[in-house]
């Protein structure tokens, strides 16, 4: 399969977007927009994110042993952008930033937030994925998501 033609086949799956933070041994924090994430299980509360195995937040998760994930809001789009591909700045100067129970950043104003400590790390591919055990979770905001679909930003449903 080429991989190109794979990723343009994937892109029609919309998703939600969210944006994945740790933290270093120095406490600085760190942070990457996503879109695989998911719920594993409620008994006990899993999550799932799949990052990429040789990437500065796969090294960073295995190595604090924790992370959190911040579901965007639709108004989110500059967040989710600027979390995306390298970093030029400090990610972190946009939005109001909170540290959750494990030291992980959470999104003041996100739709939702879950805060974890790795149960799992399982290689698949070119990608890890991190299985996180829920320590505490949040709503702070009900509006619409900010969705991802074919390599565009979208506003989700509105509640």
């Amino acid at each position: 399969m080429e991989p190109q033609y794979l990723r343009t086949v994937l892109a029609q799956w919309a998703t939600g977007v969210v944006v994945v933070t740790t933290h270093a041994e120095d406490g600085g924090r760190h942070g990457m927009t996503a879109s695989s994430f998911t719920s594993v299980a409620l008994d006990p509360p899993l999550v799932s994110v799949c990052v990429a195995s040789g990437g500065a937040t796969c090294r960073l998760i295995r190595a604090s042993g924790v992370f959190a994930v911040n579901v965007l809001g639709r108004d989110h789009e500059e967040i989710g952008r600027r979390f995306s591909g390298p970093a030029r700045s400090d990610r972190f100067a946009l939005g109001d930033w909170g540290t959750a129970t494990t030291g992980a950043a959470v999104l003041s104003d996100a739709v939702a937030w879950v805060d974890c400590v790795v149960a799992a790390c399982y290689p698949a591919g070119d990608h890890t994925i991190v299985l996180g055990l829920v320590q505490d979770a949040a709503t702070p905001r009900p509006t619409a998501p900010l969705i991802y679909h074919d390599r565009t930003y979208h506003e989700g449903i509105t509640r």
